[in-house]
């Protein structure tokens, strides 16, 4: 969308304020409003802000500039009449309009183009995650329970949720964000929306939006959504499984799609498994980026924990899905929605990337139940096992020179710096659990 073309619909849909949206390192939603009367002024020369505040940069080089994608433009469908907001999500510039190489946004793009400009300018990343969340009822200060007692595509009156995700994805369709399939899950109060598969930034962009959305809506109706990886003990916590392939977009072709080769899957598609499989446990830092990430990835509860692939296999870390062998793609299990979805998505693209590079070799896929396995039947088929908590999946990080450097020094140094905050500030709390097991010891 160009400028002239943005100012107009502004106009003509009488909007009042643009949100210009960012997204920090650590995956928080920020913006700052402006008048629509500003869009010229903010559309050529951005918006300034305080960027150390937001943890880009330091005090001392604190003045940062936004700058608004035109082709992210959508209406936020709440407030008020005479308040109608746009949002135009946005990179992060120095004063010196180059984008900032701490953003996550353009450090994505950045890592894209890399991609392109080796491989070939056609070549795109696609992906479509499955964002799944918990509506909860608060009950006391610190205390939540389910929305309703329905299990996996349970249907009402015994779903409550069924109307309000109806409603979410009539809202996600005007945003731009085309849902698809939506139902309950397995436990109690844990719901689903899939969307629109498509190319990593806008994926991304959708994303926070689609967080953003069910949050809102959520408190409107008197409910907290959470994507926290793993709210209650003793189910099934909440992940963000990530579809993901390569496509030459100029020939319409599938890159993980062979019809010759074994499993259909491609040679760049096996090498880019591989790759996954190379970097898994540094990949778990930026997409398993919480304390309660490893709550959830422990055995028994369809989450994985064992680095491994397989064709259909829900206990393999990747898993090729039942699908069309032309649509042949594979799911990455591991993500949650914990992560900045910017630089989980670079990450898993950089990983995957080094596999191509290197040529690796993909092995054998597992198509049995790795959670019956012993520890000699592992051990003999040679799977590993993903970080046990965040400190080991951020020394994993801190040894995995491909991730750094592709991501850059600066910005893995902030993240890890923040992450590093979190697991002290972890380590040196008493917990309820502690209180429960040692207070009368």
């Amino acid at each position: 969308m160009t400028k002239n073309n943005l100012i107009n619909v502004v106009k003509k849909e009488k909007i009042s304020f643009i949100s210009l949206q960012f997204i920090t390192i650590g995956g928080e939603i920020k913006n700052v409003i402006t008048p629509s009367r500003d869009l010229g002024e903010v559309l050529d020369k951005g918006c300034s802000f305080d960027g150390s505040s937001a943890g880009f940069v330091p005090v001392d080089k604190s003045d940062l500039i936004l700058l608004p994608d035109p082709n992210s433009f959508c209406i936020l469908p709440w407030g008020e009449e005479e308040n109608r907001t746009a949002r135009l999500i946005c990179d992060v510039a120095g004063n010196d309009n180059k984008e900032l190489d701490t953003d996550p946004r353009f450090t994505l793009k950045r890592v894209i183009k890399e991609m392109q400009d080796e491989f070939g300018h056609s070549w795109n990343f696609s992906l479509a995650p499955e964002l799944e969340f918990y509506l909860l009822i608060k009950k006391g200060e610190k205390d939540y329970e389910p929305s309703d007692q329905a299990g996996y595509f349970s249907i009402p009156p015994k779903d409550l949720g069924d109307e309000f995700r109806k409603k979410l994805s009539r809202i996600l369709d005007s945003l731009g964000i085309i849902s698809q399939k939506n139902h309950h899950e397995v436990p109690k109060g844990k719901h689903e929306i899939n969307f629109h598969y498509g190319n990593a930034l806008e994926v991304a962009d959708n994303t926070i939006t689609y967080k953003q959305v069910v949050k809102y809506y959520a408190s409107k109706e008197g409910l907290i959504a959470t994507f926290m990886p793993k709210p209650f003990f003793g189910t099934y916590g909440t992940g963000m499984h990530i579809h993901l392939n390569l496509v030459d977009s100029s020939k319409g072709e599938n890159l993980f799609y062979s019809k010759e080769e074994k499993y259909n899957l491609s040679e760049i598609g096996r090498h880019f498994l591989a790759g996954l499989l190379h970097h898994a446990k540094a990949l778990a830092g930026i997409t398993n980026p919480s304390v309660n990430s490893y709550k959830r990835l422990v055995p028994g509860w369809e989450a994985p924990v064992y680095i491994s692939w397989g064709l259909f296999n829900r206990s393999a870390l990747l898993r090729i899905p039942a699908t069309s062998p032309e649509n042949r793609r594979v799911e990455i299990r591991s993500p949650d929605a914990s992560s900045n979805p910017y630089l989980a998505f670079a990450a898993i693209l950089v990983a995957g990337l080094d596999g191509i590079r290197q040529k690796l070799e993909l092995p054998p896929p597992i198509n049995e139940n790795i959670y019956a396995m012993s520890p000699e039947e592992k051990a003999k088929k040679g799977i590993k096992s993903l970080p046990g908590n965040l400190k080991e999946a951020l020394e994993s990080l801190e040894k995995d020179d491909v991730i750094i450097k592709s991501l850059g020094e600066e910005l893995i140094n902030k993240f890890l710096s923040l992450k590093w905050k979190e697991w002290e500030e972890f380590s040196v709390r008493v917990h309820p659990w502690e209180l429960e097991k040692y207070l009368d010891v």
